[in-house]
C-alpha cells in the first residue's frame, strides 16, 4: 500500500497503513536509532537525531541531503501519548511555526499513521509531500526488515 497525500491551503495530509503493531510503529517514530534509519526525503544519505520523550522536549534532526548539503529540523514535541499521538513544531522563531501531528491508529494487526503538517508556505507544499512521502516509504521498509527480522 502506497501513502495518500494531499497539500492544500498550508496543510499537508498523509496517510498510510502498516503492517506492524502500533507500539512498533509509535516506537519508530520516537526512538533515534531507529529514526535514524528511516528520515527524510529519497536523497537523505544520513540523519542524526536528538529526541526527549516528553512534552517540552527535543526532537531534532539533522538530515545530509546528497546535492543540497545539511538540512537541521529544530523542534519541540508539543503532545506525546504512547503509541497514539506525537506532536512538535518548529522552534526556529518564525511566528506563525510548522506544526506536525502523528497519530497511529491499531487496525487489528496494522497501524494507521496520519501525519498532519500544518502552516507550510505553499512553494513548498510539492517539495515536503514528496520528502513525506519518500519517508513514509522508508519507514514502510523500515518496518517490514524489523518484523520479519522479530519472527
Amino acid at each position: 500500500m502506497s501513502s495518500d497525500a494531499h497539500f492544500e491551503n498550508g496543510t499537508l495530509t498523509v496517510t498510510r497503513t502498516y503492517n506492524a503493531p502500533c507500539a512498533a510503529v509509535f516506537e519508530a517514530w520516537v526512538e533515534t536509532s531507529k529514526v535514524q534509519q528511516w528520515w527524510g526525503c529519497a536523497q537523505t544519505t544520513a540523519v542524526r537525531s536528538e529526541i526527549e520523550r516528553k512534552v517540552g522536549g527535543k526532537y531534532c534532526h539533522q538530515m545530509t541531503i546528497d546535492g543540497a548539503g545539511e538540512y537541521p529540523m529544530v523542534c519541540r514535541i508539543t503532545a506525546y501519548d504512547s503509541p497514539r499521538l506525537l506532536a512538535y513544531e518548529d522552534v526556529s522563531g518564525e511566528p506563525n511555526p510548522m506544526r506536525v501531528t502523528v497519530t497511529f491508529v491499531e487496525r487489528g494487526s496494522q497501524t494507521e499513521v496520519r501525519l498532519v503538517h500544518e502552516n507550510l508556505p505553499t512553494e513548498l507544499g510539492d517539495i515536503i509531500r514528496g520528502g513525506w512521502t519518500a519517508a513514509f516509504g522508508k519507514l514502510h521498509d523500515f518496518l517490514e526488515r524489523e518484523v520479519a527480522e522479530a519472527n
